[in-house]
């Protein structure tokens, strides 16, 4: 048993790092509390007529 963790530790060591790509830095005070507020409320009045939930997923998904 022992030969086998130490056999996978050693193939684990051979494997390379994955470089992922660095991310943008994202200005958070761009956007403002009323921005956020303002598109919920949009998003909202959008959807206000439908109550039926099946309805909303349907509508989400494009069907």
């Amino acid at each position: 048993m022992n030969e086998e963790v130490i056999a996978y530790i050693e193939y684990l060591s051979k494997l390379k790092e994955i470089k992922r790509p660095s991310m943008p830095i994202i200005d958070i005070s761009a956007y403002t509390d009323n921005e956020y507020l303002m598109a919920i409320f949009e998003i909202n009045h959008d959807f206000g007529n439908i109550d039926d939930f099946d309805q909303t997923i349907r509508h989400l998904k494009g069907e």
